[in-house]
This record gives C-alpha cells, structure tokens and sequence, in this order.
C-alpha cells in the first residue's frame, strides 16, 4: 500500500479536503459532521504540507530526521503541535486569524470523524469559515 506523506501528497489533499467539506456543508442535506471533520483534516494536511516546504524536504519521515524529532512530533494530529514546526508561528499568534484558530480550529480533533450527531448547521459553518480564514492565511504566509 501507498504512503501519502509527501509533500505534494499533503498539498493535494488539503485543497481537495477543503473544497469535499464545502460540498458536504452546501449540497442538499447538509453532513455537517463529515464538513467539520474533513475541514480540520485540510488545515492539518496544510500545515504538514508547508513544514516541508520550508524545510526543504519531500516527505514527513524526511522533516522528521531533519528537524531531529521523533515521530510523534511529525506524524501527529494535534493542530497546535503541527504549529511549533512551521518558522511564522510567532508571527501567526499575532495575526487577526488567531482568534479563528485557538476559538475554533484547534479545537478540531481525528475522533470528529467518528462522531455519530451532525453538528449544528450554524456551528459547523461558523467552523468552516473559520477554517477557511485560517487556511487561506497559512497559504499567504506561508514563506
């Protein structure tokens, strides 16, 4: 079987988890659950994604031997943690989109997606447009 633990990998998975949690939250029936999840899963795979670029690696397992970590470090879900790897941190906490993140984003966690209840619809769409602010600014900040 395939790892997906490239950075290309990361980069292509976190648009395309983006847009199918837009799709969940409009289309008919809202699924709010497998939107709030998927979204949460698209900033982590951003985050990933962009610790290997500006560390100039092509994989996790790569950020992990150059940043000397062990792999819990890399290969977590923890939003907060994936925080500390990326070099604008500092800058981020001073951003307008920190409130989005520690009020809403890093509350996300992996076991959303077991969650039986849709949320919501006003929660999770507050929730995605939080995610998406917090995104588009890692996207324009990322270098």
């Amino acid at each position: 079987m395939q790892e997906y633990d490239g950075r290309t990998d990361m980069r292509m998975v976190a648009i395309k988890r983006r847009a199918d949690a837009r799709r969940l939250l409009e289309g008919g029936k809202p699924h709010t659950s497998g939107a709030v999840y998927l979204a949460g899963y698209a900033v982590e795979c951003k985050m990933k994604a962009i610790a290997m670029e500006v560390h100039g690696v092509s994989s996790l397992r790569a950020l992990t031997s150059k940043l000397n970590l062990d792999d819990h470090a890399v290969f977590t879900h923890g939003l907060e943690a994936l925080l500390t790897l990326l070099p604008f941190e500092h800058s981020f906490r001073r951003s307008q989109v920190w409130r989005d993140f520690t009020t809403q984003v890093a509350r996300w966690r992996p076991s959303w997606r077991y969650a039986p209840r849709d949320w919501p619809e006003d929660k999770a769409r507050a929730f995605l447009n939080a995610v998406e602010r917090v995104y588009m600014w890692l996207d324009a900040n990322r270098c």
